[in-house]
């Protein structure tokens, strides 16, 4: 197979197929001329095990696309209010946050393709609960509030162990490959999940109920697709350090590399500025812009579809010399994209605002991630990702303290607070960034790098 470009997911003219011009069957799920069209313009996907991996993620990201609207939809629905919509995402908080550097020292000591058949088929069955319990009429906030507990702890475990998973799967340069096409999957995905979601709780019969026992059905497809991948292997040696001990190596060791320590505080502030937005969006559709609920998935399809443009863009660059300039500029569009939605007058000028807000949101998490693993020590990759868990963890920890200053200020007010707060996150960064050499991407099996 022809050579990956560092940061292409979405090779423009080259890459061939394995083998022969066509590739008729991919494991039973893609076949005859798709197949072969797919792995030419993304030839990682000629690499069987990324491949099945690929594929179950984006069953599972497209379950989650359907939970973002369903969930806050049931939420709002019960009480009418933001900070509900916030409470129910404090229990996913609590659990990313607390439980994120165990999944991550869980994921590089014990095999990832157990950890992961684990965690989603726990997902399955807490959607299928969560189902039945709204078909019932049984639900409530608390019920739901306890559900997100459940699922921040899967998420935890899920998060980092996909990740290094697909370090380990495509080494060097293919890597990056790797994470830009995943980015894209979940892009597309955060267009067609709302919008399924959508149509499914339009349809009387099926409903909120109905739709997580469809979200139910995806994971059990994820789980079989996991089931049909080759087993991995715990780390050798893994049992010679006790977990608590793997989760402070992994902290002291992003602590003492500068360049690490910066890309992740970074993207903790980004995250908790820059993407609470989304806590907001029920409330500013019903209470400002006057339309109902049910246009949910309309806001995040058009975020998706800012995020899949640039995400295409970046897939056909070669972005190591350049990413930080790229994640200043990036964050900084946030900021102003998150001011433009503040003072959309309609649901037309707000959609064109989220196309700005999901490409900018974007394009600063790619950069940054494929930035953490490119500096990381393969033997970290799991408690490096972690951090981006646990960065989750506290956007969804202030979900419910925005959603309250919601209810009280207005959602406009609130949406030009988070424009400020991710513009001075921004700036911060760039300017302690200037002070921080720039190292080389670490390639596995190569000695540790210097200048900490």
């Amino acid at each position: 197979m022809a050579p990956v470009n560092v940061n292409s997911a979405i090779h423009p003219v080259g890459g061939m197929a394995p083998s022969g011009d066509r590739l008729v069957v991919c494991d039973g799920v893609i076949s005859f001329g798709l197949g072969s069209f797919l792995v030419r313009k993304a030839p990682v996907l000629a690499e069987r095990q990324y491949r099945l991996l690929f594929i179950g993620t984006t069953l599972a990201q497209l379950a989650f696309g359907m939970m973002q609207v369903v969930q806050g939809k049931i939420a709002f629905d019960l009480t009418g209010k933001n900070s509900a919509v916030g409470l129910v995402a404090l229990g996913t908080g609590i659990s990313m946050l607390t439980l994120g550097p165990i999944g991550g020292s869980l994921s590089d000591r014990m095999s990832k393709r157990r950890l992961l058949m684990f965690s989603q088929g726990m997902i399955g069955l807490l959607f299928a609960v969560i189902g039945t319990l709204v078909i019932t009429d049984a639900i409530t906030i608390w019920m739901l509030t306890a559900g997100t507990l459940v699922l921040g702890g899967m998420f935890a475990v899920m998060g980092p162990t996909r990740q290094a998973w697909i370090a380990e799967l495509l080494p060097g340069p293919k890597m990056a490959s790797g994470v830009a096409l995943q980015q894209l999957s979940i892009n597309g995905t955060r267009i067609v999940g709302p919008l399924l979601a959508g149509a499914l709780v339009a349809v009387a019969w099926i409903d909120s109920g109905g739709t997580y026992l469809v979200m139910t059905a995806l994971f059990a497809i994820v789980v079989g697709m996991l089931a049909m991948m080759n087993p991995t292997s715990p780390r050798t040696g893994g049992n010679k350090t006790s977990l608590w001990a793997d989760v402070r190596e992994g902290g002291v060791y992003v602590w003492n590399e500068r360049q690490l320590r910066l890309l992740a505080l970074t993207f903790v502030g980004i995250v908790v500025t820059g993407f609470s937005y989304q806590t907001i969006v029920p409330g500013l559709l019903e209470n400002v812009l006057g339309e109902s609920t049910n246009k949910l998935g309309l806001v995040y399809g058009a975020a998706a579809t800012g995020g899949i443009v640039t995400t295409l863009y970046l897939a056909g660059r070669d972005n190591t010399r350049t990413a930080r300039r790229l994640m200043v500029m990036f964050g900084l569009t946030l900021a102003t994209s998150l001011l433009c939605l503040a003072m959309a007058p309609n649901l037309w000028v707000g959609l064109g605002c989220a196309v700005m807000v999901g490409a900018s949101s974007s394009g600063f998490q790619l950069l940054n991630n494929v930035s953490l693993m490119q500096t990381s020590r393969p033997e970290y990759f799991g408690r490096v990702m972690s951090l981006t868990m646990m960065a989750f963890g506290v956007n969804s920890l202030m979900a419910f303290p925005i959603g309250a200053f919601a209810d009280a200020a207005g959602e406009r007010m609130t949406l030009v607070v988070l424009a400020a707060g991710c513009a001075t996150v921004v700036t911060l960064g760039g300017l302690a960034g200037r002070r921080v050499p720039v190292s080389a991407p670490i390639e596995p099996g190569s000695a540790p790098a210097g200048g900490r």
